[in-house]
């Protein structure tokens, strides 16, 4: 008798947890969809039902998302960072600081997120744009240029990476490169 009703105590808990994961589950795909579907408040009070330790990096991106777009970027940075406290390696959280800086000014800052960024995920066009935009805000041209080449390299059919890379250029009266990555710049608009 003892071992039926400990084997029945143990598919209980055991199905309460597969419960309460399905319940997790749900509650994040339809956070999602309020959040596609540019309901932000209903994504955020979805949000806001998980459990802080049942959060997952990528439920504490979405609310720094939320507070961007609610233009709390203090709330923004302190979610990202519990993004990064549940997975260190959570390369978008990086990233999302990086612009969050940049944005206030604080290009250093931004640096060294957007390094962190691709130090996991080196393949990450964006990261090495924003990167060079960074650097053209310095103007350390230079790296500014190798930035945006690395992005090109990655991905070929962004034109805003044509873009900053022919302004490097031409801050260093390179004219000829400048047209050439304009002329890539306006192809890529045409399509």
């Amino acid at each position: 008798m003892k071992k039926i009703l400990l084997s029945l105590f143990f598919i209980f808990i055991f199905s309460g947890s597969v419960f309460a994961e399905q319940s997790l589950k749900e509650l994040r795909e339809q956070a999602r969809f309020f959040y596609n579907t540019n309901d932000i408040a209903q994504a955020k009070t979805i949000l806001l039902k998980i459990p802080e330790a049942d959060k997952q990096a990528e439920d504490w991106l979405l609310l720094a998302n939320i507070s961007e777009e609610e233009q709390k970027n203090i709330d923004a940075v302190f979610f990202l960072q519990k993004a990064l406290l549940k997975d260190k390696d959570y390369y978008k959280a990086y990233y999302n600081l990086g612009n969050i800086y940049f944005a206030d000014g604080k290009i250093n800052t931004a640096i060294e997120n957007y390094k962190k960024a691709l130090k996991i995920k080196k393949d990450f066009a964006y990261a090495h744009y924003n990167l060079g935009n960074c650097y053209l805000a310095q103007k350390n041209y230079n790296k500014a240029k190798y930035e945006y080449g690395a992005a090109i390299r990655l991905n070929s059919e962004e034109p805003s990476f044509y873009y900053n890379l022919a302004y490097a250029y031409k801050m260093q009266k390179k004219d000829k490169k400048a047209q050439e990555a304009l002329d890539m710049y306006n192809n890529l608009m045409k399509n």
